[in-house]
């Protein structure tokens, strides 16, 4: 079994949901988590995205910087927003907060995510996410 995990650098519920929708507006560049940012739009999750977590047949996992308590191998906020992959003998880092911040779109966290994917799993092919 192969699960990834997404921790983002903000919290959970409704009132920080739109506390981070209003913040991503009005300050975009000192808004703390790209992960957020490249996979959300104003309107909601990137249709790239959905299709991306749609099709490549992988249970994945969202948590938020208040659920560290559950993720014993999270040491800290320092290390959000950040992707691991969790098979049934590991859980691996795939991509840390650095290399997070560094995407400028969600197409680029696709391409990463995809050869990662690739690597440990044959079946998963690239996907069309138009």
């Amino acid at each position: 079994m192969i699960e990834l995990i997404f921790i983002y650098n903000a919290k959970s519920g409704i009132g920080n949901a739109f506390i981070d929708w209003a913040h991503k507006i009005i300050s975009p560049k000192t808004y703390d988590c790209n992960l957020c940012t490249i996979t959300y739009n104003n309107l909601g999750k990137e249709k790239k995205w959905s299709n991306f977590l749609e099709n490549i047949n992988i249970e994945s996992r969202f948590y938020y910087k208040d659920h560290l308590k559950e993720l014993h191998f999270v040491k800290s906020t320092s290390e959000l927003p950040c992707i691991y992959l969790k098979t049934d003998k590991n859980i691996t880092l795939l991509i840390d907060s650095d290399e997070l911040n560094s995407f400028n779109d969600v197409e680029e966290l696709i391409k990463k995510l995809e050869n990662y994917l690739i690597k440990y799993d044959k079946t998963i092919s690239k996907i069309d996410h138009t």
